[in-house]
C-alpha cells in the first residue's frame, strides 16, 4: 500500500473534460435563448416558423452538448485507465525509474530503487541527489554527466551506487532532460552481476594472455587455408616479426627460407592431411635478421565451442640447441664408446633386479668360453653374500653406492679378476650394477713368482744368518755337549768300580737330561728357523714369539758383549701372523742393534725390546745406543743391496719390511732420543684384518 499511495502522489492528476462540455451545453442553450428574443415580432406564421426554426436549432444544440458529454465521458474513463496502468508500470518496473532536477536532486523514484539498492524511495525523495549516492571514484564521472544533461543532452553511463547496507552496486543509467519543466527523466537498470562476469572474464583473459605470453613455445593459430590468424610473444619474437606483420600472411611464409619453401608448403599440406608425425616436423627457419633456427613444429586441429574445427594450431620450438647438444652428446657417447671399446677391462652395465644386460664393451664380449653345450662369460659374479646388501632390492634412495670391490677366480678357467662393480640409476631410471672387471691373471702369477722369490730370498736369509752364526752356535751347542759327555763318562767309571750310589748317579743323569734338552732346543729353533715351508698366519702371541727369537739371538748378543731387555705386557692380544716370519724379523733387527754398538763401551751395550697395544694394532720396537742412522741414509735404508756394512748383501732389511708389509703391517726407523736407533714394527689385530678384507 505504501508503494502504491507513493506512485499515485507522483502521478499527474487526470484532466477534468465533463466541467468543460458542461459550460459549452449550458452556452448553446443561453445562445438559443437569446437568438430567440431576439427575432422580429412578424406575423404569427411567420413567428410560428421562426419558432420551430429556433427550437429545432435549439435541440440541436442540446444534442451535441449531450453527444460531447458522453463522448467527453469516455475520454475521461481512458484517460483514467491509463493512468491506473501508468501507475503500475511505475510501480513493477523492475528498473528505477525517477525524475531528478537539473542539479541532480531526487525528486520522484520508483519503488525498484528499495529492491536493488535497499534504499526507501522517501529517503531519496528527501534532498538527495546523485552524487549523494554514487562511489567516490565515480563522483567526477557523474558530475560531468549532470552537467551534459543541464545543457540539454541525453546520456547514458556506469555509475557504482551506494546500498542501504554499505554495498556498491553498478548501475546503467539512461537520462534525458527536459529543460522545458527544468527536470530529468531517468532510467537505471543494475548490471552488477554483468560487470561481476565482465571483470571474471577479463580476469580470465588477462590470465590466458599472460600464460600466452609466458610460454616459450611459439603459438601460431592459421585458417583451414593456411591463412595466419593470430601469433603470441614468442612466435613473433623467434622469426622477428611483430604479430600485427604476421597476421593475414598465407603460405610460403614470409620466415621460410626461398630454397625451402615449396618443400615447406608440401610438407604443411600433409600435416593438414593428417599424416603428421607425432614427433612433429623439423624445419629450418630464417629469421627477419637473416639467421637460420632450427624448429620442430607440431600441428593439431582448432575446434570451437560446438566442436567444429576451424584452422589449426601451430606449436614452434627452437631446438637450435638441443640439435647442438644432440649432436655432441653422439660425439661424447662416440668417444666414450671409443674409450670404452680401447680398454683391455671388461665394462659391462647389468639390471640390478633381473641381471639384464644393458650394456658391454668389447673387450666384454671378446672374453667368452664355451664349457659343453652352454658359452659361460668368463667374468665371475660375485655371490650374493658378498655384498654389503641385496642388490635385488636398492632404491633410488639407495644409489649410487660401492657394491664389490674385490679379487675373483672363474671357477672354469682359473682366470682371476679384478672386480669393482657399483649400483647407480640408469638413463631409463632403472637401478643397475655398473661393473669393471680386470683380468690380473698375469699379475697374479708375477706375484706369486714374487712372493715365492722372497720366501726364497728370505729362507736364504735365514741360512745366511744362521751361517754368520755358525761358530756361535757350536761353541753353543758344545757347552752342554761336553757336560753330557762328562756327566755320562763319570756315570760309567762309577758303574765300572762298583762304588756308587743310586741317588749320585740319578743326579748326574737328570743334570745330562737337562743339557740334552737344552742342545735339542737349539738344533729345534735352528731347524724351524731355517726349514722351507709356506707362510702360514696363525694366532700368535708377541710375547712368545719374541722369546723364541731370543732363544737364538741371545747366543749371538751374548758373543758381541750386548744385554737384551724386554718389556712385553702380559695382556697384550694375539696377532694373525706367520710365527717363522716374524722370528727372523726380531732376530735381523736384534743382530743389526748388536752390531750397531760395537763400538761403544761394554756396559752401555743394551737393546731394549717392547711391545704395547694401540687401537687396531701392536707395534714392536727394537732400541740400540749404536751410532745411528745418517740423514743421507734414510731414504734408502729398507732398498734392496743397500748397507753399511763393510761385508753385507744389503738385503736383511728389505725382506723385513717386505715380511711386515705382507702382514699388513709398516716398518720404519726414529732416532733414539738417547743415541742410536729405534726400529718400530706394526701387526694388525685379527679384527682389523677382517675389517681390511671386508672393505
Amino acid at each position: 500500500m505504501e508503494s502504491r499511495d507513493n506512485s499515485e502522489n507522483l502521478a499527474p492528476p487526470p484532466p477534468a473534460p465533463q466541467s468543460s462540455l458542461l459550460s459549452v451545453l449550458i452556452l448553446a442553450i443561453v445562445l438559443g435563448l437569446v437568438w430567440f428574443a431576439a427575432l422580429p415580432q412578424d406575423s404569427n406564421a411567420l413567428a410560428s416558423d421562426r419558432m420551430r426554426l429556433s427550437l429545432a436549432i435549439i435541440v440541436a444544440l442540446i444534442a451535441v452538448a449531450g453527444w460531447g458529454l458522453v463522448l467527453a465521458s469516455k475520454q475521461n474513463q481512458r484517460a483514467g485507465q491509463i493512468a491506473e496502468e501508468r501507475d503500475l508500470f511505475f510501480s513493477l518496473s523492475l528498473d528505477i525509474l525517477g525524475v531528478l532536477g537539473l542539479s541532480g536532486r531526487f525528486e520522484r523514484i520508483n519503488p525498484a530503487v528499495l529492491n536493488i539498492l535497499g534504499l526507501k524511495p522517501e529517503t531519496l525523495t528527501e534532498g538527495m541527489s546523485l552524487l549523494d549516492i554514487a562511489h567516490p571514484e565515480d563522483a567526477q564521472l557523474a558530475t560531468s554527466r549532470l552537467q551534459e544533461l543541464a545543457a540539454g543532452r541525453p546520456v547514458n553511463f556506469e555509475l557504482r551506487c551506494r546500498c542501504g547496507d554499505g554495498s556498491w552496486r553498478w548501475l546503467s543509467w539512461s537520462a534525458n532532460p527536459a529543460l522545458d519543466e527544468a527536470r530529468i527523466y531517468v532510467v537505471a537498470h543494475d548490471i552488477t552481476e554483468r560487470k561481476a562476469s565482465e571483470e571474471l572474464l577479463r580476469a580470465d583473459s588477462s590470465f590466458r594472455q599472460a600464460m600466452e605470453n609466458s610460454v616459450l613455445t611459439g603459438m601460431q593459430a592459421v585458417a583451414p587455408d593456411g591463412r595466419i590468424l593470430h601469433v603470441n610473444r614468442a612466435f613473433a619474437e623467434l622469426v622477428g616479426w611483430s604479430a600485427e606483420e604476421l597476421a593475414g600472411q598465407a603460405p610460403p611464409y614470409v620466415f621460410w627460407p626461398e630454397e625451402d619453401r615449396e618443400q615447406n608448403r608440401q610438407r604443411l599440406r600433409q600435416c593438414m592431411q593428417g599424416q603428421a608425425s607425432r614427433e612433429g616436423l623439423e624445419l629450418v627457419i630464417r629469421r627477419r635478421n637473416g639467421a637460420r633456427v632450427d624448429v620442430r613444429l607440431h600441428l593439431s586441429p582448432l575446434v570451437d565451442n560446438q566442436g567444429e574445427q576451424t584452422g589449426w594450431m601451430t606449436a614452434m620450438t627452437d631446438i637450435t640447441e638441443q640439435k647442438r647438444a644432440r649432436t655432441e652428446l653422439q660425439a661424447a657417447n662416440e668417444r666414450i664408446t671409443t674409450v670404452l671399446d680401447g680398454l683391455d677391462a671388461a665394462v659391462y652395465v647389468s639390471e640390478a633386479g633381473s641381471g639384464e644386460l644393458l650394456y658391454t664393451n668389447r673387450a666384454f664380449d671378446a672374453q667368452h668360453t664355451r664349457v659343453g653345450e652352454s658359452c659361460l662369460l668368463v667374468v665371475p659374479q660375485p655371490e650374493l653374500g658378498d655384498y654389503p646388501g641385496d642388490p635385488r632390492k636398492l632404491g633410488a634412495a639407495d644409489v649410487p653406492r660401492e657394491l664389490f670391490d674385490g679379487e675373483l677366480q672363474h671357477p672354469f678357467t682359473g682366470q682371476w679378476f679384478h672386480l669393482r662393480e657399483r649400483a647407480l640409476r640408469w638413463v631409463d631410471g632403472r637401478i643397475v650394477r655398473l661393473g669393471v672387471a680386470t683380468d690380473i691373471t698375469a699379475l697374479k702369477r708375477a706375484e706369486e713368482l714374487t712372493r715365492e722369490q722372497e720366501q726364497r730370498l728370505a729362507r736364504t736369509s735365514r741360512l745366511i744368518t744362521m751361517g754368520e752364526m755358525a761358530s756361535t752356535l757350536a761353541h753353543e751347542l758344545n757347552q752342554p755337549l761336553s757336560a753330557i759327555a762328562n756327566y755320562s763318562s763319570g756315570c760309567v767309571n762309577r758303574l765300572k768300580s762298583g762304588q756308587f750310589q743310586i741317588e749320585d748317579i740319578l743326579g748326574a743323569m737328570e743334570k745330562a737330561s737337562t743339557q740334552a734338552n737344552r742342545a735339542g732346543n737349539i738344533v729345534r729353533r735352528i731347524r724351524d728357523f731355517v726349514r722351507k715351508s709356506e707362510p702360514r698366519r696363525s694366532l700368535i702371541s708377541i710375547r712368545q714369539v719374541t722369546e723364541e727369537a731370543l732363544g737364538i739371538a741371545e747366543i749371538e748378543a751374548r758373543r758381541l758383549g750386548t744385554r737384551i731387555l724386554t718389556s712385553l705386557p702380559d695382556d697384550l692380544p694375539d696377532v694373525l701372523a706367520d710365527r717363522i716370519m716374524i722370528e727372523q724379523v726380531l732376530m735381523n733387527l736384534i743382530k743389526n742393534a748388536a752390531e750397531a754398538m760395537q763400538g761403544i763401551p761394554l756396559d752401555e751395550r743394551v737393546i731394549h725390546i717392547e711391545a704395547r697395544h694401540s687401537d687396531d694394532h701392536i707395534e714392536v720396537s727394537v732400541a740400540d745406543r749404536g751410532c745411528g742412522i745418517s740423514t743421507a741414509s734414510l731414504d734408502e735404508l729398507f732398498s734392496p743391496f743397500f748397507t753399511t756394512k763393510q761385508d753385507g748383501m744389503g738385503m736383511g732389511l728389505n725382506i723385513c719390511r717386505s715380511i711386515i708389509e705382507f702382514h699388513k703391517g709398516r716398518l720404519w726407523v726414529d732416532a733414539n732420543p738417547t743415541g742410536g736407533s729405534i726400529f718400530r714394527f706394526t701387526l694388525a689385530l685379527e679384527k682389523s684384518l677382517e675389517s681390511h678384507h671386508d672393505t
